[in-house]
């Protein structure tokens, strides 16, 4: 099962970016269905699953870094 929140200002200049949460069967890695999450059973591989998440976080832009230089001696 795949859950996509889109990207949100927070407040004060706080971005929170678009990103996708995936729950998946930690014996299998197979994608978690509504069925399967009510039978608590993985449709792929039988076991009952426990549940394991995978995240992407899509970044438009980074700020900009700054360098600094410092010399010694």
């Amino acid at each position: 099962m795949k859950q996509v929140y889109a990207a949100r200002e927070l407040g004060d200049g706080v971005i929170e970016p678009k990103h996708e949460v995936e729950i998946l069967c930690v014996n299998c890695q197979d994608p978690v269905s509504e069925e399967e999450q009510a039978t608590n059973t993985c449709t792929n591989c039988g076991s009952p699953w426990q549940a394991q998440q995978s995240v992407n976080i899509h970044v438009t832009s980074l700020p900009i870094a700054q360098a600094m230089s410092i010399k010694i001696g």
